[in-house]
C-alpha cells in the first residue's frame, strides 16, 4: 500500500486488527437479536423445523461468504460489491458497480433501521407489554434516542465503536454457546433429529423455501467485515481470515440455540412458541432460571445495539466510497473529521435512519416495518452476491487462476440458490404487507437506473470512476 492510496482513502487506514475487523461482521449479525427476532419469525412458519431452515440457510451463506472470502484477497475498498462488479464484468461492469454500491448502500440502511433499530423497539414490547399497552408510542423515542447513541459512537471513531462490539461480542457468544448446551442436556429425552427434517411441516418444501428468505438473512451481516477493509491492517490477508472464523463461530452459535430453543419448548409445540410475547426468554425462564433470563434479555438489547452501530458504519462506508469520487452526495459529506471518519456523512446517515424507522414504523407498526425492510433489502444482498459469485469465475478465468470448485462450482450452487429465494419473495410471497417489501425494491432498483443513466448523461468521466478505488 502507497502513501498515496492511503491518503486517498482518507480513513483511518491500517488502524483495525483482525479481531476488531471481525467485530463489524459479528455487531452486524447481532446473534443474540436473531435468536429474539428472526426465530419468531421463522417459527412461524416451519414450527419444529426450525433448526433445519436455520442450518440450510448457513449452508447457502457459507457458500455468499467464501464468495466474498476470495473478493476480499483481492479488493480492500469501501466500494465493496461496487469494486467487485467492476474488476469482474468488463463492458457492463460500469452499471453493475454502479448497482453494487448504491443498493448495497441501501441494504445497510434497512437493515440499520429494520433490523437494529425498530428491532430493538419490538424487543423491549414484548419484553415489558404493561408499559407499551400504557404508552404505544414509546417505541419512537427509543428509536430517536438510541440512533443518537450509535450515530455518536460512529462519531468518535472505528477503533472505540469496533472495541465496544467485539468485546460485548465475545461475551455474548460465549453466553449463548454454554446456555445452549445446558438447554440442551436438560431436555434430555425432548432431542430429536426431527428438528432438522421437514416432518414438522409434515415435508412441505414450499413452505421451507419461502421461509429460507428470513432464514438466510438469520446470518445476515456476516460479510460486513468487507466495508472496512481500507481501516483493517494488511486487509488482503486479516479481511479474509476475519471472514473465516466469524462464519465458524455465527454458524455453530445460532445453530445450536435454534436447536436448543427447540428441543427446549418442544418440537411439537413450535408453532405455539411463534405466538408467545417472547418465547426466547420463555425458553430461558424454563431451563436457566431468572438470573440467566434476565442476562439473555440485556444480550439481545446489547446485540441490537452492537448491530446499528455496526449496520450504521457499514452504511457511511460504502456511501463514503462514492462522495469521495463526487457522486450522489455532496462534496462537504466525505470531510473527514478529527476522529479519521466522515462526520457530515453520519449526521446525516442518522437523520436519514430517523426518518426511515419512524415513517415506516407509524405506517406498519415497529415489528412488522422490521420484518417489511429487513426482507426488502435482502433482496439486494442476494443478487450481489451472486453478481459476485458469477464474476469471480469470470475474473480468475482472465487472470489465468481459475480454482474450478472455489470459483465457479460452489458460486454457481450459491446462484441457483439465491435465485430461488429471490423468486420466493415474489411468489409464492409472504402475507401482505410483507408481500410488498420486493415491490419497494423494485422501486428503488428502477431509481438506481435512472439516476445511472442521468449520471452517464451529464458526467460520464466521473461516474466511471465507480469501484476503481482499492489499497
Amino acid at each position: 500500500m502507497t502513501e498515496q492510496s492511503a491518503n486517498k482513502s482518507g480513513l483511518a487506514v491500517g488502524s483495525l486488527t483482525m479481531w476488531e475487523a471481525l467485530a463489524q461482521g459479528l455487531g452486524t449479525n447481532g446473534p443474540a437479536a436473531v435468536t429474539a427476532l428472526f426465530f419468531v419469525g421463522l417459527a412461524f412458519s416451519v414450527g419444529g423445523a426450525l433448526p433445519l431452515v436455520v442450518s440450510l440457510a448457513f449452508v447457502i451463506y457459507l457458500g455468499m461468504t467464501l464468495i466474498s472470502y476470495e473478493w476480499s484477497k483481492e479488493v480492500a475498498s469501501t466500494y465493496s460489491w461496487a469494486a467487485y462488479h467492476k474488476r469482474a464484468y468488463k463492458r457492463i461492469g460500469g452499471f453493475l458497480s454502479f448497482f453494487g454500491g448504491t443498493t448495497y448502500y441501501y441494504y445497510y440502511l434497512l437493515g440499520y433501521t429494520g433490523f437494529a433499530m425498530l428491532g430493538l423497539a419490538s424487543f423491549l414490547y414484548v419484553l415489558f407489554p404493561g408499559v407499551a399497552a400504557a404508552y404505544p408510542w414509546i417505541w419512537i423515542p427509543i428509536v430517536i434516542a438510541v440512533i443518537v447513541e450509535t450515530t455518536a459512537l460512529n462519531y468518535f471513531g472505528i477503533k472505540i465503536s469496533m472495541r465496544y462490539v467485539l468485546y460485548t461480542g465475545l461475551a455474548e457468544i460465549a453466553f449463548l454457546l454454554v446456555t445452549s448446551l445446558v438447554i440442551i442436556v436438560e431436555a434430555g429425552p425432548s432431542n430429536t433429529l426431527t428438528a432438522f427434517t421437514a416432518a414438522p411441516v409434515s415435508g412441505n418444501l414450499t413452505t421451507i423455501l419461502v421461509t429460507m428468505v428470513l432464514g438466510i438473512a438469520t446470518f445476515g451481516g456476516l460479510n460486513s467485515v468487507v466495508p472496512v477493509a481500507e481501516e483493517t491492517n494488511n486487509p488482503k490477508k486479516n479481511v479474509p481470515l476475519a471472514l473465516g472464523l466469524l462464519a465458524g463461530i455465527l454458524g455453530i452459535t445460532i445453530i445450536l440455540n435454534s436447536y436448543a430453543q427447540t428441543v427446549g419448548y418442544g418440537v411439537s409445540n413450535m408453532f405455539a412458541y411463534a405466538n408467545l410475547n417472547d418465547p426466547g426468554i420463555t425458553v430461558y425462564l424454563k431451563y436457566i432460571g431468572t438470573a440467566g433470563a434476565v442476562i439473555f434479555a440485556i444480550f439481545i438489547i446489547n446485540s441490537f445495539n452492537s448491530s446499528g452501530v455496526s449496520f450504521e458504519t457499514s452504511a457511511v462506508r460504502t456511501s463514503y466510497a462514492y462522495t469521495r469520487d463526487g457522486i450522489l452526495f455532496p462534496k462537504s459529506f466525505s470531510r473527514i473529521n478529527k476522529h479519521k471518519v466522515p462526520g457530515n456523512l453520519v449526521i446525516f446517515t442518522g437523520v436519514a435512519s430517523i426518518l426511515i424507522a419512524l415513517v415506516s414504523g407509524v405506517i406498519l407498526g415497529p415489528l412488522t416495518a422490521g420484518l417489511f425492510l429487513i426482507i426488502s433489502n435482502s433482496i439486494f444482498s442476494f443478487t450481489n452476491h451472486a453478481l459476485a459469485g458469477v464474476g469471480l469465475g469470470l475474473y480468475h478465468h482472465r487472470k489465468g487462476t481459475l480454482k474450478v470448485v472455489r470459483h465457479v462450482i460452489i458460486p454457481v450452487a450459491v446462484v441457483v440458490a439465491l435465485a430461488v429465494a429471490i423468486v420466493y419473495v415474489v411468489y409464492p410471497a409472504p402475507a401482505p404487507p410483507l408481500n410488498y417489501s420486493a415491490y419497494v425494491a423494485g422501486a428503488y432498483f428502477a431509481f438506481v437506473v435512472i439516476l445511472y443513466l442521468v449520471y452517464r448523461k451529464i458526467d460520464p468521466e466521473r461516474i466511471s470512476k465507480v469501484g476503481d478505488f482499492s489499497l
